[in-house]
C-alpha cells in the first residue's frame, strides 16, 4: 500500500497592542529567511493541539502567557510551492508578562510595527496571513497548479 502524504503543521501569532501594532520578530542564523521579519511562530510537536502550541512558542520565545480563550484562529495557509507545510495563524491582544527576545541565538530584534506600515522585509507568508486578518480571509490557498 502506498504510504499516505503527510504536511507539518506550524502556527504563527499576530500579537497586537493597544496602538494596532503587531510584533514582529527579525530572524538571524536560522537558515531560513534570515534578516527578515516574522511573526512568533513554531512547528506542532506530537500529540499537542493548536492552540497549546500557540500559547507553548509565545511562552518559549518572547516570555509572554496567552490563554486560549485570548486567542482567536485567524486563518490556514497552503502554497502549492511549499507543499509540505499547512501554517495556522492565530491573533492575540491579551497577554501576561513582559515581552523579552528569549531566542537570541535565532533572533536579532523584536520590534512593533504599524498594521498599516509593515516592514518591506517581511516573511511573505506572515504578510499575508496579516492581510487575510484584515480581510477576514480564514482559508489561504495558493501557487497549486
Amino acid at each position: 500500500m502506498e504510504e499516505r502524504f503527510k504536511v507539518s503543521m506550524t502556527v504563527g501569532l499576530i500579537l497586537i497592542n493597544k496602538e494596532n501594532e503587531i510584533l514582529l520578530m527579525k530572524r538571524c542564523n536560522t537558515g531560513y529567511m534570515d534578516n527578515k521579519y516574522a511573526l512568533v511562530a513554531g512547528h506542532l510537536e506530537k500529540n499537542e493541539s493548536l492552540s497549546c502550541a500557540m500559547i507553548r512558542e509565545a511562552k518559549e520565545e518572547i516570555g509572554i502567557d496567552i490563554c486560549s480563550k485570548d486567542i482567536e484562529f485567524v486563518c490556514a495557509i497552503r502554497r502549492g510551492d511549499n507543499d509540505t507545510y499547512v501554517n495556522n495563524y492565530f491573533k492575540c491582544n491579551k497577554y501576561e508578562g513582559s515581552i523579552e527576545n528569549l531566542e537570541k541565538q535565532k533572533c536579532s530584534e523584536l520590534k512593533w510595527f504599524d498594521i498599516n506600515n509593515l516592514p518591506r522585509n517581511i516573511i511573505p507568508n506572515d504578510k499575508r496571513a496579516i492581510n487575510n486578518m484584515i480581510n477576514n480571509i480564514v482559508l489561504d490557498e495558493y501557487d497549486f497548479k
